[in-house]
C-alpha cells in the first residue's frame, strides 16, 4: 500500500494504466521469449503474459502450505487458464521435508490440468520412485494433461477440493496429514 500523499508521476493516468504500459513494454521488450507473470495484476497481465502464477508460494518445508496454496489456486483459477494466460498454480515441491505421497498427489493433478508444470526437487529427496512419478507427470504434462483436463467437484465446501473429474471419471486425492490441517483455520 502506498503511503499517505504518494502520487503517481504523471497524475493523468490511473495506477492501471500505468501497469498495463509496465507489461506491454516487458512483453515487447520480451521478443518472442516466454514471458510468466509473477506478482502481476492477473486481468491486467492478460494477453501480456503467456504464462501467470495464480497464487502464492507452495513449500518444499510445509505440506500444509502447499496444500492451502497450491491445491486451492488450481482450483479456484482453473476457469483462467487458456482464457486469460496458461495458469501456473506454482512449483510442486519433492523434498525430505514434505511427504512425497502428499506432493506425488499435487504432482499428478497439476499434470493432469494441462496447466503449466514446474517442479523444485532436492536432490536428496531424489528416489527411483520419485523420478519415475517426475518422469511420467512430465510426459503427461507435455502431452497437454488429460484430454479435457479437471475441474474440481467439491470446491464449494472446502478450500482444497478432495473430489476431481478428470478423463471422465472422479478421481479422489487425500490432502490433509492424519492430524487434520495445521496450524488449524480460524473459526
Amino acid at each position: 500500500m502506498a503511503g499517505a500523499g504518494w502520487r503517481l508521476a504523471d497524475r493523468t493516468r490511473t495506477t492501471a494504466e500505468v501497469l498495463v504500459g509496465l507489461y506491454r513494454t516487458i512483453a515487447k521488450a520480451a521478443g518472442d521469449a516466454v514471458v510468466l507473470g509473477c506478482n502481476t495484476v492477473g486481468h491486467l497481465a492478460a494477453g501480456l503474459v503467456q504464462v501467470q502464477r495464480t497464487g502464492d508460494d507452495t513449500s518444499g518445508r510445509h505440506w500444509e502450505r502447499t496444500r492451502r496454496m497450491g491445491i486451492n489456486t488450481l482450483a479456484f483459477r482453473l476457469a483462467q487458464h487458456s482464457r486469460f494466460y496458461a495458469v501456473d498454480a506454482d512449483c510442486v515441491p519433492c523434498t525430505p521435508a514434505t511427504e512425497w505421497r502428499l506432493n506425488r498427489q499435487f504432482l499428478d493433478l497439476v499434470a493432469r490440468s494441462g496447466t503449466a508444470l514446474f517442479v523444485s526437487v532436492a536432490p536428496a529427496a531424489r528416489t527411483p520412485q520419485t523420478d519415475a512419478d517426475l518422469g511420467a507427470a512430465v510426459r503427461l504434462a507435455l502431452d497437454g494433461g488429460s484430454p479435457g483436463g479437471v475441474e474440481p467437484l467439491d470446491w464449494p465446501g472446502t478450500t482444497a477440493p478432495r473430489r476431481w473429474r478428470t478423463d471422465n471419471a472422479e478421481r479422489t486425492y487425500t490432502w490433509s496429514q492424519p492430524w487434520g490441517a495445521w496450524p488449524p483455520l480460524p473459526l
